[in-house]
């Protein structure tokens, strides 16, 4: 704060004040995100690797030579795990430190290192300040893209180029102004200049030039090798055989709306039978990680029930739930089972028991989570991550694997197994390299499948043991499209085939004996560019850009970055078609949008939008509602009326007002006695705004003109959105 511009008694004493009130703080919004991929790790003794926690942190400091130097060996922690699966015998070593400063701030930071040489697969770490890479940025997109590919080409091992096609940024909330900007760059690993499937690097790079996360998606184990691009199949001759033999089904695919928080569904065709790829060196189809010379048939969709079980199912109670988990792990004699906890919460609308369980052997240990539901006792998901550990013999054939699976559904999913149909293609499914054969039961509506959606099961080729499942069914849809609304098949057909173009790469598949070879594969381009068909627009559709590349909406104004910077973060909403005039006077509700959100995230399923309405006119279907009930608890706006003006202009003392509330000095501002105002209007500021247009303008937030303060005049877009990042730069700062 600038004391200089105070007055009469100190800044000290002002804040002296304000804080013997207890000032009330925003209340940060919880939101609950849908519930994420369980990782799987197993933790390993670090009596059982070849690195100390010295060995590490020497590590880090060659990669990291600066900027770390605050740290000392006892602000790092270490521990060891490997993955399962594909993953089981690679052993990764993880470092964090955290420290905290001497103003009570928590720094914190994280590394992974992976293999003999300590190769860098992970890196994230916050800086305490972020000050200097706040909006505007002092590194330019091109300047931070030439110090991410510096970076990878100095840590990563291998050949990786810039991807030119960045991925898309799903964004679930606002981005607050004192965030700071930040650039994420995406490498692609290559091979003999040929792109290699799954294989990738993200780095993001903060707007002062520094790198704030690295993640490498694999780890390249020195076994691997790779088909040579010799005598491979001609470019031409892979489009006409797919061309050939092209068809297509209906199907519904549902997509999640981040805005919204709902489940949108629409018709899409798509390739029958489901195909990734033609091998380049031998023409053989790529379906479902096996070759084959031929397309199989696509099996008809054959129902597990045609209705629904006659039977209702009975509530469970935790010890039910904890009694199913025990019963369905099996545990080895060298190890023991930890039930850690039991939790009851919702998934989907679904009440949940969600029980996290440990399996400890020797010095290591594993676990996750098994999730079944409350109301049915219908599991939601379960793993017997023990089963990694185990060398299991291949006993079953895939047709009594099959058996075992459609018994565990009709066991485990009895009250939605009508829902699912039989696996699509048969023929074609083998153990993986654990001995799991792995089916998935498509959903079904009006006769079709639902892409996503899917009863997933993990057998036991051994001895036909439930090893894991997943099902996929989410919330509740209730608007269909009709299937009659579809284009016709030749259409789209036609579509597909004009749209046709394949692209070579390096896949390597999951089967035994097969995990390390990396073979050439043309993929159809509509799945490497994420197009997909709408069959009831009858058209194509391109996935969303990402949110950094969103068009500028004002041009030409002494404001245009900071709006459009506003409005591309999410704090700014725009109706669509909708014009932003820079100069005109901003209501109460756009401009208290604007505050809130510069300083605080809002997402779309706030809990809030539970809660009784404060204003008659804001109730919760409003779009002000979330912003206005945060704003009422915050103590920003007044709750003494039955109606809030979200239309009403907003004058600069009312704005006044509201900064000093969002900066906690209220208190201080109560005293208007105790400041001086340098302005020719001092009398004209409403007396009980006073105090607070002398702190906004000592915190160099909201500036006179020609030595007028001017309280009555009306807050324009343009004055507003600059005030934000002023404000911003203030709170970052406290």
């Amino acid at each position: 704060m600038n004391s200089r511009r105070l007055g009469i008694v100190s800044l000290s004493a002002a804040l002296a004040i304000s804080a013997s009130a207890g000032s009330v703080s925003a209340e940060e919004a919880v939101t609950e995100q849908a519930e994420a991929e369980e990782k799987q790790v197993v933790e390993v003794s670090a009596a059982d690797v070849n690195f100390t926690k010295e060995d590490l942190i020497d590590r880090f400091y060659e990669l990291f030579p600066s900027g770390f130097d605050f740290l000392e060996d006892s602000d790092f922690h270490m521990n060891h795990f490997r993955g399962v699966g594909s993953d089981n015998d690679i052993i990764r070593h993880h470092l964090s430190f955290q420290k905290e400063t001497g103003d009570g701030e928590q720094v914190r930071g994280s590394v992974e290192f992976v293999g003999e040489e300590l190769e860098l697969q992970y890196f994230d770490y916050r800086p305490q300040s972020v000050q200097d890479a706040l909006y505007p940025a002092d590194v330019t997109q091109e300047e931070a893209e030439a110090s991410a590919e510096e970076f990878v080409e100095n840590i990563a091992s291998g050949d990786y180029e810039l991807s030119d096609q960045q991925r898309p940024i799903v964004s679930v909330g606002n981005q607050t102004l004192t965030e700071p900007v930040e650039y994420e760059f995406y490498f692609q690993r290559m091979q003999n200049d040929i792109p290699v499937q799954n294989q990738s690097i993200q780095v993001t790079v903060l707007g002062n030039g520094e790198i704030s996360s690295y993640r490498n998606t694999t780890y390249q184990q020195e076994s691997a090798s790779y088909e040579e691009p010799e005598d491979v199949v001609e470019k031409e001759e892979a489009e006409a055989s797919i061309a050939d033999n092209l068809d297509l089904q209906l199907q519904y695919n549902v997509q999640h709306d981040f805005e919204s928080n709902e489940e949108n569904v629409n018709l899409v065709y798509v390739p029958s039978p489901g195909f990734q790829g033609i091998q380049a060196k031998t023409g053989d189809w790529d379906v479902n990680g096996s070759f084959v010379s031929e397309l199989p048939e696509e099996n008809e969709i054959k129902p597990l029930r045609e209705e629904p079980a006659e039977t209702e199912t009975d509530p469970i109670s935790r010890e039910d739930a904890e009694e199913m988990a025990k019963d369905l792990l099996t545990v080895s004699d060298d190890a023991e089972l930890n039930i850690q906890s039991i939790e009851e919460a919702e998934r989907n609308g679904v009440d949940v028991f969600s029980v996290h369980f440990m399996i400890h052997r020797g010095n290591s240990g594993s676990g996750t989570n098994f999730v079944v539901e409350k109301d049915t006792g219908d599991i939601v998901r379960f793993r017997d991550v023990d089963i990694n550990q185990q060398s299991l013999e291949e006993n079953l054939t895939e047709e009594e694997a099959l058996e075992a699976a459609v018994k565990a559904a009709e066991t485990y999913g009895s009250s939605s197994i009508h829902e699912f149909a039989s696996p699509r293609n048969d023929g074609i499914v083998k153990p993986d390299n654990r001995g799991v054969y792995n089916f998935s039961f498509p959903q079904v509506k009006n006769g079709l499948p639902v892409r996503g959606r899917a009863l997933n099961i993990g057998i036991s080729a051994e001895d036909g043991e439930l090893v894991s499942f997943n099902n996929q069914r989410q919330g509740e849809i209730e608007n269909w499209p009709e299937p009659e609304s579809a284009v016709d098949k030749e259409k789209a057909l036609e579509d597909y085939k004009n749209e046709l173009d394949v692209d070579l790469s390096y896949a390597t598949h999951g089967q035994p004996g097969d995990t390390d070879t990396y073979h050439l594969i043309y993929q159809p381009a509509y799945q490497t560019n994420g197009l997909y068909y709408d069959a009831t627009a009858g058209d194509w559709v391109e996935p969303q850009p990402n949110d950094s590349s969103a068009e500028e909406v004002i041009t030409d104004h002494w404001a245009a970055d900071e709006i459009n910077y506003m409005v591309q973060s999410d704090i700014l909403s725009m109706d669509e078609g909708e014009e932003l005039e820079p100069n005109e006077a901003v209501s109460k509700g756009t401009a208290l949008e604007m505050l809130m959100k510069s300083m605080e995230s809002f997402y779309p399923n706030d809990p809030t939008q539970d809660q009784t309405a404060t204003f008659e006119n804001i109730p919760s279907d409003h779009p002000s509602f979330q912003v206005v009930e945060r704003a009422v608890r915050s103590g920003i706006i007044d709750a003494e009326e039955d109606t809030f003006p979200v239309n009403d202009t907003l004058t600069r003392e009312e704005l006044a007002v509201w900064i000093v509330r969002l900066m906690e000095l209220e208190e201080a501002a109560k005293h208007a006695d105790i400041y001086n105002l340098p302005f020719e209007d001092a009398d004209d500021i409403t007396e009980e705004y006073a105090g607070y247009a002398a702190l906004a303008y000592a915190e160099d937030i909201l500036q006179g003109s020609d030595n007028h303060f001017n309280p009555d005049d009306e807050v324009t877009l343009a004055h507003l959105a600059v005030t934000c990042f002023r404000l911003a730069e203030k709170q970052a700062n406290n």
